[in-house]
């Protein structure tokens, strides 16, 4: 009888959800693809008469060449005081003040009212990094992604949060789960619920947040620390992640986690020497020794799939831009070194070119090609029957043998305990030998948050399996 009574209840509200949608331009769908701790995003098309008032929106969504956005609620009147008032004003603040970055992604406008909140966002449609990561080291039977793809992913995710720290926002969540791919297989950084703005150069936070794998260690010692340094760390992480399959450090205590970070990393011997030398270079304990933004991206590593990009960026720039290149990849730094910013030339080597790019996604069943306006079911009030899964169809049969995986983390709900997201991910039935330094990574408390004021405003499709613990 209660769970009827209240299934009624939450049928009432997502109506009340539509009806205010349509009010503003919008026709949402009951296509639910992420949920946080006060939220959930649903699949959402704009009205032509909205984009035709909304320039955000129409300049973005004529160039995809679809009407497709995701539209994040948040129950306001369910949220704590503290979410209401201080970290959801700061994750629009970061959205406004990153606007218009190939690599962030997008809110076109916000609405609300006494009951709840909506943010319009930009549509990732082909899932998460880690779950790319995932899946690609299913498919080579290898764990991590190759060199290469890898190389082109953290480019993009340098020029991001280069693009950030330039107009004075420090991300401090930085990790894959909030790295998504759209369906051009562009990153999208999002998730800025623990974004702060950093007014004075150098400043230093007090603030205890994040996910355990991937903080800095001055934060985990609980001491003031610099935004800027402590996304570094979390930027070799990520890179760890990417070319190993694994994190580099798994456990579940913040004492255990600094006793590993001490110890040296473990590599698999594939690994180039120069790709090890960056993630070092990034996971130094000290953080005024981690390389900035722009030794990053400087890096020798970095550079072999830049070589085209440099050679258009310095035959479409007069001499001032020329000699600005020149001078960074013969290795002059900036002033700003030690906060890690990056000068504006480089910020163009990395983005490239703004709406080209030589790899083609693979299509996905959100793609633009097929789903270029609403279904007509949608202008009616949608029902439930409407919800499908977003993941592909069924992918090939699965090898014989298959790496470990990089799973999800656990969330410490100190404000709301069941915390979830939609759907899990992929699972493979065999769990390698752990390294010295961390490990394989399917345990559900890899990357344990810190603080749970989670603001969700991950856009990814609903996968396929679920992990096996």
């Amino acid at each position: 009888m209660k769970s009827s009574s209240k299934r009624d209840s939450n049928r009432r509200a997502f109506m009340d959800q539509v009806r205010e949608c349509r009010d503003n331009g919008y026709l949402l769908s009951s296509k639910k693809i992420g949920s946080g701790a006060f939220s959930k995003v649903y699949l959402g098309y704009a009205t032509h008469e909205r984009m035709r008032q909304n320039y955000k929106l129409s300049s973005d969504l004529r160039a995809k060449r679809h009407t497709m956005v995701a539209i994040k609620i948040i129950s306001t009147a369910e949220a704590p005081l503290e979410y209401s008032r201080k970290f959801l004003p700061r994750e629009i603040y970061s959205l406004n003040a990153t606007y218009k970055h190939l690599n962030v992604i997008q809110l076109y406008e916000t609405y609300r009212n006494s009951q709840r909140s909506y943010l319009v966002l930009e549509l990732a449609s082909r899932g998460d990094l880690l779950e790319h990561i995932n899946a690609t080291s299913d498919r080579r039977c290898c764990p991590g992604l190759e060199e290469e793809e890898a190389r082109r992913l953290f480019r993009q995710l340098v020029s991001a949060v280069a693009h950030c720290h330039n107009v004075g926002i420090v991300h401090r969540d930085l990790k894959c789960e909030n790295i998504l791919l759209d369906d051009r297989g562009f990153v999208k950084l999002t998730d800025f619920g623990f974004a702060n703005r950093t007014a004075v150069k150098n400043s230093l936070l007090s603030t205890f947040c994040g996910s355990v794998a991937y903080t800095a260690p001055e934060i985990l010692m609980s001491k003031k620390y610099n935004g800027e340094q402590a996304d570094l760390w979390s930027l070799g992480v990520i890179l760890y992640a990417m070319v190993t399959g694994k994190l580099p450090f798994k456990e579940r205590q913040p004492h255990k986690m600094l006793h590993l970070m001490r110890q040296s990393l473990a590599f698999r011997p594939s690994l180039s020497q120069e790709c090890q030398d960056l993630i070092q270079g990034l996971l130094q304990l000290r953080p005024r020794a981690r390389l900035g933004l722009q030794q990053v991206a400087s890096h020798c590593w970095m550079l072999p799939a830049s070589h085209a990009l440099f050679h258009n960026v310095l035959s479409a720039t007069p001499g001032t831009e020329e000699k600005a290149l020149t001078e960074e990849l013969e290795g002059s730094e900036p002033q700003d070194q030690e906060a890690g910013a990056l000068i504006p030339a480089t910020i163009r080597m990395l983005e490239g070119p703004p709406e080209t790019s030589s790899e083609q996604a693979p299509t996905s069943e959100l793609s633009a090609t097929t789903l270029l306006r609403p279904p007509s079911s949608l202008l009616q009030l949608p029902s439930t029957q409407l919800a499908q899964p977003l993941g592909p169809g069924p992918g090939p049969a699965s090898p014989p043998t298959r790496p470990p995986s990089i799973g999800r983390p656990s969330i410490l709900a100190s404000l709301k305990p069941n915390f979830h997201k939609t759907g899990s991910l992929p699972s493979w039935a065999g769990i390698g030998p752990q390294s010295p330094s961390g490990g394989s990574l399917a345990g559900p408390s890899a990357s344990r948050q810190i603080l749970s004021l989670y603001s969700m405003s991950v856009i990814r499709k609903a996968p396929l399996h679920r992990l096996v613990n």
